[in-house]
């Protein structure tokens, strides 16, 4: 499953010049995914996600630079057969913050961007495929809703976070 064209090669210096999570500040995602490429197993890009994570989305704020690492995030995915929650989670993420008070895709980036999420949907078939835990589930219902532009119920989802939760919200409703 290829990406067309995934926005800006990862060696392109231009990565420095974009916009991550912290408002106002550069983040240069290009080295970050080019560890990813590089990972071994899931614990080595366990430890690239957590810079990315950090760095790509603060507190409901994502940048530029977030929306061009997206196809380069699903691509690595399919490209390394490395697939956990990360994987779903933050392109999903940053999907749904983008519609909330954060700078619009640019145009020569949305064809590619809108493909990546296109194929969340079979990353979280892959995934959940061997899963039936809580956490594996509803990561995939999230991915899965983001995929499909279900943007609202993704967001509720990634509100449902745990099982207590939902039973709390069971409770009152």
């Amino acid at each position: 499953m290829l990406i067309n064209k995934p926005g800006l090669d990862l060696n392109d210096p231009d990565w420095s010049k974009l916009e991550g999570g912290y408002r106002g500040a550069k983040y240069d995602a290009s080295p970050a995914l080019k560890r990813l490429e590089q990972a071994k197993n899931i614990a080595e890009t366990d430890i690239v996600y957590e810079e990315l994570w950090q760095e790509l989305h603060h507190q409901g704020d994502v940048g530029v630079a977030s929306y061009y690492a997206v196809p380069h995030l699903i691509r690595i995915a399919f490209e390394t057969k490395l697939i956990n929650y990360n994987i779903l989670y933050l392109p999903s993420v940053i999907e749904v913050q983008r519609q909330k008070n954060n700078p619009p895709i640019p145009k020569e980036l949305e064809v590619s961007y809108l493909e990546a999420l296109d194929k969340l949907y079979d990353l979280a078939l892959i995934y959940l495929a061997d899963k039936k835990d809580f956490e594996s589930t509803i990561t995939s219902l999230v991915a899965i809703a983001v995929s499909k532009r279900q943007l609202k119920l993704a967001d509720t989802l990634l509100r449902l976070d745990s099982e207590d939760v939902i039973e709390e919200f069971l409770e009152n409703n």
